[in-house]
């Protein structure tokens, strides 16, 4: 990599290490959200909570996908950050 452009440092998180938990969780948090405004009087018809958790069930694994691709590294690539260093 060029001054310009250089190599990105790799930073640990959790979606770069648990990316399956993060999905769940995302879907998880819309769930809960989606009863507790039910519950509380918001007029969603199981149709709509059944649109909503659909959308989300197809967002969810994109979103994460594209967020930890950003944290995931070849081993040529760790291979050449590591000669550099050396």
């Amino acid at each position: 990599m060029t001054m310009s452009n250089p190599a990105p440092t790799p930073v640990p998180a959790s979606t770069a290490r648990e990316p399956l938990f993060t999905v769940g969780g995302i879907t998880a948090g819309v769930t809960a959200s989606i009863a507790l405004g039910v519950a509380y009087g918001l007029p969603v018809t199981d149709a709509q909570q059944t649109a909503i958790l659909g959308l989300v069930a197809v967002l969810a694994p994109l979103i994460v996908a594209v967020v930890a691709r950003g944290r995931v590294y070849s081993p040529a690539t760790v291979r050449g950050l590591l000669a550099r260093r050396r």
